[in-house]
């Protein structure tokens, strides 16, 4: 999924969608500076310009996908950069609108496993429908000397993150 379907940043300067995400900021963080929580509390301090939103009509795909998976029975893996459950990242890490996404996706049970990046520590959690959140470490943020990268196993049950030096290896493991 594109996090920056609706941003401030990534859109020519006078495009609809970063006009949207720029109206959004204005209502949702006071600060002149976009990218400074100062002030915001708890999950209010997602609200920053490098983070963003996914749009109305990419809910839309992403619904009739799921849709489609769950008739054909299969199981599901959602990537997208920026994380979509609090407990998996800090706050100032969440795609804006985390909690529209999770309403959808919580409507089916075919989605397993949503990976992402943005919050450079990394991070994991089971959400209250047993979805695996796994926010990977990012090499970026790696000393000298030092990496951060791994491959994933994919099986019937679960799926295996086989992480290298600063990537923690993870098992995934579905529930029926």
């Amino acid at each position: 999924m594109d996090g920056y379907d609706i941003s401030a940043i990534g859109w020519p300067h006078d495009h609809p969608k970063r006009l949207e995400a720029v109206k959004f900021l204005q209502e949702k963080n006071p600060n002149s500076e976009k990218n400074s929580p100062e002030g915001l509390v708890g999950l209010e301090r997602r609200f920053l310009m490098f983070n963003g939103a996914v749009g109305k009509e990419q809910l839309k795909w992403l619904d009739g996908i799921l849709q489609e998976a769950t008739e054909m029975r299969q199981k599901v893996v959602i990537c997208c950069h920026l994380p979509l459950d609090p407990g998996a990242s800090s706050r100032e890490a969440l795609l804006w609108n985390y909690d529209e996404v999770m309403d959808l996706i919580h409507q089916y049970n075919c989605v397993k496993v949503c990976l992402a990046g943005h919050d450079h520590k990394g991070g994991h959690s089971i959400d209250s429908h047993g979805i695996h959140h796994r926010v990977l470490e990012a090499a970026l943020e790696c000393p000298p000397g030092t990496d951060a990268f791994g491959y994933v196993d994919v099986y019937n049950d679960r799926l295996s993150l086989n992480g290298t030096d600063r990537m923690e290896s993870t098992e995934m493991c579905f529930y029926p």
